[in-house]
């Protein structure tokens, strides 16, 4: 029997929207988030800190270039990795389309698109 398989790539596949989110686009760097509220940790001088904390179970966010604003990322499912997006990007500035749900004076940002500026 041959078995023939095929992938697509990711940027193929239109996102799945999860109801209740609504559209947003940041442009800003992606942090460790127990670093970052913590201590102010940013940058790539702390970017092998921040990956040293999410191995031990941190999580990313970005922190918005115009307003300082912290976006902590979410997975599209409860079962899904939040920060599997941006791990790599760790202490860059990157582009990211998604959708934001906030509830009770809290927010998580789903990604999308993540595109790395620098």
């Amino acid at each position: 029997m041959l078995l023939i398989a095929a992938s697509v790539p990711a940027q193929d596949v239109p996102p799945k929207r999860i109801p209740g989110g609504r559209s947003i686009e940041i442009r800003g760097e992606v942090v460790e988030l127990g670093c970052y509220l913590r201590d102010g940790a940013r940058g790539e001088g702390h970017r092998a800190c921040a990956m040293a904390c999410l191995k031990n179970g941190g999580q990313l966010g970005i922190v918005q270039d115009d307003t300082g604003q912290l976006f902590p990322l979410a997975g599209a499912t409860p079962a899904s990795d939040p920060s599997a997006a941006a791990r790599q990007h760790v202490a860059a500035h990157v582009f990211v389309r998604g959708q934001l749900f906030e509830r009770n004076g809290a927010r998580v940002v789903v990604v999308e698109e993540l595109t790395r500026l620098n």
